[in-house]
């Protein structure tokens, strides 16, 4: 019976090794393909035909004269037409450490954006607030004058009201 024991765990612990290095395999596998499909250019056809002027241009020059060998090997390459692949590109998110873009974007400036303008918006309505406030006050002692005025009005004596008859005549049109 311990025998059998010891053959299953030694089976159970073989059975995760190879379970470990299928998943191992499938990994490389994977990373395989993806430098497959991803090929290097080929330079060796520009590299060689350099070579080959090279070697013209040496056989040509005297071996202790390097400077015009240099200036010849300067002129061969700077006649050789170079491909120029012009790119305008607006880029609104970036190509790399997309990360930290949106950290600073999310973290910070929407944040900060999101206080600017709520902080413009309450300073704004604690301006109307003053000015309603104030209208508020003036509107409370206009009405409280015109019920004095009211009152003398009617409880006044005649001297009283001719008096303020004339007041009112006079402030009127001012």
């Amino acid at each position: 019976m311990k025998e059998i024991d010891e053959l299953n765990q030694r089976m159970d612990s073989n059975d995760e090794i190879v379970d470990s290095l299928v998943k191992k395999n499938t990994e490389m596998e994977k990373h395989v393909t993806k430098i497959t499909d991803n090929p290097a250019p080929d330079y060796s056809i520009a590299i060689n035909t350099i070579l080959t002027e090279v070697r013209e241009i040496k056989q040509n020059i005297k071996q202790n004269d390097e400077l015009t060998l240099l200036k010849q090997i300067y002129e061969k390459l700077s006649k050789v037409p170079t491909s120029i692949n012009k790119q305008i590109r607006i880029l609104l998110f970036p190509e790399t450490n997309q990360g930290q873009y949106y950290k600073i974007v999310f973290g910070r400036l929407i944040p900060w954006g999101i206080c600017l303008v709520v902080i413009t918006y309450l300073y704004s309505l604690g301006g109307k607030a003053i000015d309603a406030y104030n209208a508020h006050q003036k509107y409370i002692q206009a009405s409280h004058y015109q019920r004095a005025w009211n009152y003398l009005r009617q409880m006044g004596l005649k001297k009283t009201q001719i008096a303020m008859d004339t007041a009112y005549s006079k402030t009127r049109d001012k």
